[in-house]
């Protein structure tokens, strides 16, 4: 995929900006606070519906005005032109309109301009909760498959009727509708072992990029692994719909007195895990500064490969201000890797022309500098 040209209005402190891209490098120099990572924003709006950043979408309207719009055209890799346009209106429903059709839900449009970001905050994938893993997966199996977003969707919705359902009978010092409960863990059951065979499938496809990447990327004899931890599995192999469905269910029947006092869903898809190691110790607990920093580099380009091979279209980089980040021979090993893959990428950076001193010579590339307009 390649993008052509973005514009964003009243997004954070863009009042309006216009960018013609390069197919290559893209390189966003400027201070802190001028606007850089808002450019990448904007342009995971267009592909993800929403920022990569947390917050809400109210935070990202430029002070004194109650809307953003943000628009781009793209080409895919066989030369189809793709836009897509998001415009957020404080306190109303996101209005999406893109090549292949207007007034869209955010699911719609997600993996039609296939996006990998990767910003500091995504540290939190190699030495954070389970929760920051579950949404790595979450992410990038929403752009793999559409399957998967609906499933997370219907999960979602189920989990919160459920948990009212509990809560409200403890509210009410009395048993829930057990009927009603039945009914729910029912739905909440096949949804859940949806999702949870797509992920298991998926760490089992992935793995192999992984490895490769994480190969390259340190060209060191080091063990590294990476593994699906389901929160019913107490040991088992759960692979299989059929698998996840009937641990779901013998879950619930040993759980559901204690869901009911505590009203809350104690099992599920909800609470799985994603193990990192290296060289068999769990990575958030075992590997030092650099081997975090490249295990996040790794399953970014892991995810690369990956999401270009299953939607057979090229990824749009995003690389928010990683290179501070890095050490000399890491922004090397990456710079590298970026012009090898053939992506079209986007970096901010504080030191754009350092950057760009540290490029191949010959390197085709643009350069935006602060303040956009």
């Amino acid at each position: 995929m390649y993008i052509r040209s973005v514009i964003i209005e009243h997004l954070r402190n863009h009042e309006h900006s216009s960018l013609t891209c390069s197919p290559g490098l893209n390189i966003i120099s400027g201070l802190n606070g001028t606007g850089k990572t808002t450019i990448l924003e904007a342009i995971s709006i267009c592909g993800l519906s929403k920022s990569f950043l947390p917050g809400t979408d109210a935070d990202l309207i430029q002070k004194g005005k109650d809307s953003y719009t943000v628009s781009l055209v793209a080409s895919s890799d066989l030369g189809v032109p793709y836009k897509v346009g998001v415009r957020y209106v404080e306190g109303q429903r996101k209005l999406i309109n893109s090549s292949i059709g207007d007034r869209m839900n955010p699911k719609d449009i997600l993996g039609e301009l296939p996006l990998i970001v990767l910003s500091p905050d995504f540290k939190e994938i190699t030495f954070g909760s389970p929760d920051d893993r579950r949404k790595f997966m979450d992410a990038l199996l929403s752009q793999a498959k559409h399957v998967y977003v609906d499933a997370a969707i219907t999960l979602r919705r189920i989990l919160k009727q459920r948990n009212a359902l509990l809560q409200k009978a403890r509210m009410h010092g009395m048993r829930p509708d057990e009927d009603l409960l039945d009914v729910l863990t029912a739905s909440m059951i096949e949804s859940g072992s949806t999702l949870a065979s797509l992920r298991a499938q998926f760490i089992r496809d992935f793995t192999p990029y992984f490895l490769q990447a994480y190969e390259t990327m340190t060209s060191k004899n080091e063990s590294v692994e990476i593994t699906y931890v389901p929160d019913t599995a107490q040991g088992q192999h759960l692979s299989t719909k059929e698998d996840f469905s009937e641990s779901y269910m013998l879950a619930y029947r040993s759980l559901k007195e204690e869901e009911i006092r505590r009203a809350s869903t104690l099992f599920g898809p909800q609470k799985d895990d994603l193990e990192i190691s290296i060289h068999g110790g769990r990575a958030r607990e075992t590997a030092s500064q650099g081997q975090h920093k490249s295990l996040l580099i790794s399953i970014k380009w892991a995810e690369f490969t990956y999401l270009r091979d299953v939607r057979n279209e090229t990824p749009v980089l995003l690389f928010d201000d990683i290179f501070s980040e890095l050490d000399g021979e890491r922004t090397a090993r990456v710079l590298q890797q970026v012009l090898d893959s053939g992506a079209q990428t986007f970096i901010t950076t504080t030191e754009g022309e350092k950057l760009i001193g540290a490029l191949p010579m010959n390197t085709e590339y643009e350069l935006f500098t602060a303040p956009f307009v």
